[in-house]
């Protein structure tokens, strides 16, 4: 029980709800099978896509204001290793999600034939927002995104609160 201690387990029920919303998103959006027409059977993967961005949101925010304590905490401990290695890291972090992100668009813009302005696409003629694409706006590679642009953005309040109060 001593290693709960330091865990802040309301944080990390929030951050497996948010995984769950992920998997909800995408169970909710159609896949796609060429030939076989498009469905019309609307989009029920909007109702869960929206309340999934505002949980998203609210883990980024309580990201920032963990970290940003976190690092003030930690500073006396651990030295400047870890005001080097973090904001390297989370940086590392969302170049990978962007390219993680970009080959999820391109792997469904192949599955798809094309996108909403593509004549031979399923979706052509179609909102962005779709029965096939609401995974392309919450997904796990935008929720890591989200969290490492959060820490380093707690990494750069943590530095502007040590700056002000030295």
């Amino acid at each position: 029980m001593n290693r709960l201690k330091g865990l802040n387990v309301p944080y990390v029920i929030f951050f497996l709800w948010n995984v769950l919303m992920i998997f909800a998103v995408h169970g909710l959006t159609f896949q796609h099978e060429a030939g076989r027409g498009v469905s019309g059977n609307g989009n029920p993967g909007i109702l869960i896509l929206f309340p999934s961005l505002l949980t998203f949101l609210i883990q980024c925010i309580w990201t920032v204001s963990l970290s940003k304590w976190w690092l003030y905490d930690q500073r006396q401990r651990w030295g400047d290793k870890v005001h080097v290695i973090v904001p390297l890291l989370a940086v590392l972090l969302c170049v990978l999600s962007v390219f993680l992100e970009l080959q999820m668009i391109e792997n469904l813009r192949t599955q798809l034939g094309g996108f909403t302005n593509d004549p031979s696409s399923a979706v052509y003629r179609f909102g962005w927002l779709n029965q096939y694409t609401n995974t392309l706006y919450y997904n796990s590679p935008i929720l890591l995104f989200g969290l490492s642009l959060s820490i380093f953005i707690g990494w750069l309040m943590e530095r502007s609160v040590r700056k002000s109060s030295s």
